[in-house]
């Protein structure tokens, strides 16, 4: 992975955190569920983004 897929990697994690701690805290009031939201927003956002950025590199 290089240092511009690296950078990117790390802001749409970031901003994927921050819209599944936002997105939890519409659904629930536990601080468990808000937080495991999130994460799982996380978490797809990283799948999804190494999936892309070596499917590119493959292609």
């Amino acid at each position: 992975m290089t240092r511009s897929q690296q950078i990117f990697l790390g802001l749409a994690l970031g901003f994927a955190l921050f819209l599944g701690f936002q997105l939890g805290l519409a659904v629930s009031d536990q601080w468990i569920v808000i937080i495991l939201i999130a994460l799982g927003c996380g978490f797809i956002t990283r799948f999804v983004l190494q999936w892309f950025f070596k499917r590119k590199n493959h292609g």
